[in-house]
């Protein structure tokens, strides 16, 4: 390896850096949504399960709750992007949830997988640079 070779492993190892960073960002914010849609899915299985007239506790964020008191049990309301939500059935809206849920569980998933395979090239490739820097400070003595 020679020098310019050097230079060019280590700006790779910076763009594994920057790479992972936004991996790990990325990780971060599905698992932010993944507990809100969490949170929904059990505030709508509560919600579904209540009698009407009964009292329950409903998440509005913040680790904060309101009071509310079950009128209908079998409808919700939900988000289907772009700001536009719909009516639904009780059930067919946790079913939704419960889609979202898995097809973030399988981001996660695929996001760890690369991140963790950026992580080994960039241990190997250091690796690869210290040897070879360990080697030319060697012929320098």
């Amino acid at each position: 390896m020679n020098e310019q070779e050097i230079k060019q492993a280590l700006s790779t190892l910076e763009l594994y850096r920057a790479q992972a960073e936004s991996l790990a960002e990325q990780q971060q914010l599905i698992q932010m949504s993944l507990d809100e849609h969490t949170r929904a899915r059990e505030t709508l299985t509560r919600w579904k399960n209540a009698e009407p007239g009964a009292e329950i506790l409903v998440p509005v964020g913040g680790n904060s709750f309101v009071f509310a008191q079950v009128a209908v049990n079998d409808k919700a309301l939900v988000g289907v992007g772009s700001g536009v939500t719909i009516e639904r059935p009780l059930g067919e809206a946790v079913t939704t949830i419960e889609a979202r849920i898995s097809e973030m569980v399988e981001a996660s998933k695929k996001i760890a997988e690369n991140l963790g395979v950026l992580e080994s090239r960039s241990s190997n490739l250091t690796q690869m640079v210290q040897a070879e820097y360990d080697r030319l400070q060697q012929q320098q003595r």
